[in-house]
């Protein structure tokens, strides 16, 4: 290992002495070290992001659903033990239709190959999908890395509200009273897939000259709308935009009284999107301090720009709903992450990918995890040092199992073996 990799554990993990196998292996690995630094479960690449795993998620997940055998085939990938271990505890209640194929060959049915330089290929009759090793931003995955974003995903499939589309939205209004007043601004902002994406915004002109006190708090004046069109002319468009997705506002009985009513006046149409209220959720999660939109983006560190402008606002409201999502969603993506890291951080150490943006977060939650499991194997292997071959028969339940001796000495076993074969990159 070199002395800048070893200069990087003992800063972060100070005191751990790292053993003969495990340092060989490391010595052929590349370290970001600012990668490393700051790798926090929080900055995981998106699963859907890598293409094709989507797909790949649906179809397998069907096919066990259907009680289909899925034949895995761990190909050439160093890694592949690792891989189908963490393949086990992601679908354990169909764990006993997943099957390791050790001679060459396919299954009669869907199959799962690993390969080094591929990836996933999941082949389902005439149907071929991949999922390639390479990541975004030009990251590398191990075959067991890609099958814990395939696990990344059947958690975020499973969440609250998953697949559903929102719209944050907001008003700029002439007053309080949707009857009397009208609308000024709308701006809105639609969350899809976990994230804030496209954007409406649009002055209005009023049939009247705005009263002081609104020019006073949203700064826009008669001046800004004198050619800006009217609510007719803008109300379908941003009805259009919203489509049948739910509508997510601070204070939304505000202003959704005032769209509901223009809808109907201007459109004779009622309205029937489904609502959530970022103020009702603030006030039941946030006690004792001001739940208004600037005070509940600045608590929660979001940067609030323009406050008292529509488009501005309804940034605020979308990021605030995504904070509280993400809230209701930890417990259940912690526990996940918590539980299968460490096979995600031994799949990469035997792949030897680099140690870099999500491979570096498996690396650093999952390391202690391994570095102990290897020295128990170390510590069985020492007193049978004969009993290798009878152990690979079973390295992927012996890493699933719940006895850190069968852990141990199947970590141990798989890092004697790659130490001791050369690295697929050098034999291409």
């Amino acid at each position: 290992m070199t002395p800048e990799g070893i200069q990087i554990l003992d800063e972060i993990f100070p005191g751990r002495e790292i053993p003969a196998g495990l340092k060989d292996l490391l010595s052929t690995i590349p370290i970001s070290r600012p990668d490393l630094f700051k790798a926090s479960p929080t900055r995981l690449v998106p699963p859907f992001s890598l293409p094709g795993l989507q797909e790949m998620l649906r179809l397998l997940t069907e096919d066990l659903r259907n009680g289909r055998v899925l034949t895995v085939l761990p190909g050439d990938s160093p890694d592949g033990p690792a891989a189908i271990s963490l393949l086990n505890r992601i679908f354990k209640p169909h764990r006993k239709n997943i099957r390791p194929m050790r001679e060459p060959g396919r299954g009669e049915g869907p199959t799962l190959e690993f390969d080094i330089r591929d990836g996933l290929r999941y082949l389902r009759g005439d149907q071929v999908l991949a999922l390639a090793p390479g990541g975004p931003g030009g990251g590398r995955y191990s075959a067991a890395g890609l099958v814990f974003k395939l696990g990344q995903g059947q958690q975020l499939t499973a969440e609250k509200g998953f697949g559903r589309r929102y719209v944050a939205f907001d008003l700029e209004t002439t007053g309080k009273d949707p009857r009397r007043d009208e609308i000024i601004e709308i701006g809105a902002v639609r969350i899809s897939g976990g994230a804030a994406g496209e954007e409406f915004s649009a002055l209005i002109k009023p049939s009247r000259p705005l009263p002081r006190l609104i020019t006073e708090i949203t700064g826009i004046t008669d001046r800004d709308l004198e050619n800006a069109p009217p609510l007719e002319e803008v109300l379908p468009k941003f009805l259009d935009f919203v489509g049948e997705d739910t509508l997510v506002a601070h204070n939304i009985e505000f202003d959704y009284a005032f769209l509901k009513r223009a809808a109907r006046k201007i459109l004779k149409r009622r309205l029937t999107n489904e609502a959530f209220c970022t103020l009702v959720a603030a006030r039941a999660r946030m006690p004792g301090q001001s739940h208004r939109l600037g005070a509940v983006a600045e608590a929660l560190g979001i940067e609030l720009k323009d406050w008292h402008r529509a488009t501005a606002d309804a940034r605020a409201a979308a990021e605030i709903f995504l904070r509280f999502q993400e809230e209701d969603n930890a417990p259940k993506r912690f526990d996940y992450f918590r539980k299968t890291v460490d096979r995600a951080c031994l799949g990469t150490l035997l792949a030897r990918v680099p140690i870099s943006g999500d491979n570096a977060v498996f690396f650093r939650h999952g390391w202690e995890r391994i570095l102990g499991e290897y020295r128990a194997g170390e510590r069985y292997f020492r007193r049978r040092p004969g009993s290798g071959e009878k152990i690979d028969r079973r390295l992927p339940a012996d890493l699933d199992s719940w006895w850190k001796k069968k852990r141990g000495r199947a970590v141990y076993r798989l890092v004697e073996r790659a130490v001791s074969s050369p690295r697929q990159d050098d034999t291409a």
